[in-house]
């Protein structure tokens, strides 16, 4: 799938952070925003290597304030400016409910997937100036409740209120602050699990039939973060093949009393 932008949405000249940008969406991110003429730098506790020359790497865990607030503060004195951050990086123990809950687990997802965007938000917007960009990464089953989410689940929520609440706060300081919520995407936090049965049930019940690819999340970011999107923020955007939007197939069976079309009192 060609990732590579058309001639709108440039992002030439702008300074950008993706957290997370190491691999899966948050890697796709980088890719892209590479290709539409951004600096890049990775957040990541494994930045590991990029092709991109472009591409700068940090080690930094984001559920440490210290470490957050240092990393932006550097790229914004190393380029002179900040114009973008993608909050993206978490953690994912999907399939834990309430039996199974701990306290550890619980502290963990939330010091990752909820402080972490959290201090991304704060620092950000102490950092840039006018025209800012804060993308934060949701998911879809932040927005609907599942079974076995009662950690993971519920962070995601948490980022997505985050968002609301930022980009209430920032208006005035002229930074937009948006959310992404992708559905089951083809990563390797979904694909590296064996027999993973979410597999199939993406394919089976998302309206597109099947898993997204994380090329199409990395564009809607892309979307957030471009001048064309200057005036969106606080929106909660979903791409996730439909399943937001309810199951392709329900197998029911209407009653008795709808008779050719009508409904028929008893």
């Amino acid at each position: 799938m060609n990732s590579r932008p058309g001639p709108h949405f440039s992002l030439a000249g702008r300074v950008a952070v993706v957290t997370g940008g190491a691999s899966g969406i948050g890697r796709a991110i980088v890719d892209r925003f590479v290709a539409a003429g951004a600096s890049v730098s990775v957040l990541d506790r494994r930045p590991g290597g990029f092709a991109h020359r472009e591409v700068a790497c940090v080690e930094a865990d984001v559920s440490d304030e210290a470490a957050v607030a240092s990393a932006l503060e550097s790229i914004r004195d190393l380029y002179g400016r900040l114009d973008i951050v993608v909050n993206n990086a978490g953690i994912q123990p999907l399939g834990v409910g309430f039996d199974e809950l701990t306290g550890d687990l619980l502290d963990r997802t939330f010091a990752v997937n909820v402080k972490g965007v959290a201090y991304g938000i704060k620092h950000a917007g102490r950092l840039m100036e006018l025209g800012g960009r804060i993308v934060n990464t949701g998911s879809f089953v932040g927005l609907t409740g599942i079974p076995g989410g009662a950690a993971y689940a519920t962070s995601k929520a948490a980022v997505v209120h985050l968002t609301r609440l930022a980009a209430i706060e920032f208006a005035s300081r002229g930074i937009t602050v948006n959310c992404v919520c992708p559905g089951t995407i083809r990563t390797p936090a979904v694909t590296e699990i064996p027999d993973n049965p979410e597999i199939p049930f993406a394919e089976q019940r998302t309206p597109l039939g099947r898993l997204g690819e994380p090329e199409e999340i990395a564009a809607a970011f892309h979307f957030l973060a471009s001048p064309e999107a200057s005036y969106i923020t606080g929106a909660i955007l979903s791409v996730d093949g439909g399943i937001g939007a309810g199951w392709e197939r329900y197998d029911t069976v209407p009653p008795a009393n709808v008779v050719d079309g009508g409904w028929k009192d008893d």
